[in-house]
């Protein structure tokens, strides 16, 4: 198949958020369960590759034009720093290549403690754009959020159900789940569409550690530094941080006898 510069530069408008999409759903949605309940499987070889720092990436391709995706990777970060990423919607242009524009129209949580969010996306591949609704629904106590087309919005998307879960390993880091079944539009060649997908596994994968590590970065700058010698200046006055410091220098001594010593200098000179 042969496309002109003139037809790949073409934008198709048919998304609109003003009327239905033209289905309820072709794809089952992912339910909020386990990894292991949905399909994922981590064998003594995938722990390995685990290990060694390699994530598990899967594309395979499905009858009817559904081309799934799944990947499982481990992060140097504690879950909560992990959502506060996935859960980030309006940064992801900034973090996941391929997305232009990713704008929050819903958010309430239900009476069963989810939280729903709809979700404009805006993606580029190529010279083609695509718009799309997602209505993601988080639940806290699962630590896992699914998604579908939001159908009562039109999107470009034909469809597409995704999937993420977030488990502690222990010592501040986590292992991340991730699948997604997505049937693209048909008047995107098929090479565009492996294109998108791809683009669909860097924000799984490559991205998120990166971007985890940024923002524990910035939590710790913003956490206040207290010096102890200034503690100890502020709370029994100069003399006692003048002897502190001296008292560094000595041989050692039992920490009980130092501790008065420091501490019976600065309250006499405050007379106390």
């Amino acid at each position: 198949m042969v496309i002109t510069a003139a037809l790949a530069a073409i934008v198709i408008q048919a998304a609109d958020p003003s009327r239905a999409h033209w289905h309820m759903g072709q794809l089952t949605g992912f339910e909020r369960q386990r990894p292991s309940k949905i399909g994922f499987v981590v064998d003594a070889a995938a722990e390995a590759g685990l290990a060694s720092g390699s994530p598990l990436l899967n594309i395979e391709t499905l009858s009817k034009g559904v081309v799934r995706s799944s990947s499982v990777l481990d992060v140097r970060a504690p879950p909560e720093v992990v959502w506060s990423l996935l859960l980030d919607f309006p940064t992801y242009p900034k973090r996941v290549h391929g997305i232009s524009s990713c704008e929050v129209y819903d958010k309430h949580w239900t009476i069963g403690g989810a939280q729903v969010i709809g979700a404009t996306y805006e993606a580029r591949v190529g010279t083609f754009k695509l718009q799309y609704f997602l209505e993601h629904v988080y639940e806290p106590l699962r630590s896992t959020m699914t998604w579908t087309l939001d159908y009562s919005r039109n999107s470009d998307l034909v469809d597409n159900v995704g999937y993420w879960h977030v488990e502690s390993k222990g010592d501040g880091c986590s292992r991340v789940f991730y699948a997604t079944d997505t049937v693209l539009p048909p008047w995107i060649p098929a090479p565009v569409k492996m294109a998108f997908i791809k683009v669909a596994m860097r924000r799984a994968t490559a991205t998120l550690e990166p971007a985890c590590l940024e923002v524990m970065a910035a939590q710790a700058r913003k956490k206040p530094q207290v010096h102890f010698a200034s503690s100890i200046h502020n709370r029994f006055g100069k003399a006692a941080t003048q002897n502190l410091r001296k008292l560094w220098h000595r041989p050692r001594e039992p920490a009980q006898a130092r501790v008065i010593e420091v501490c019976n200098t600065g309250a006499s000179k405050r007379g106390m």
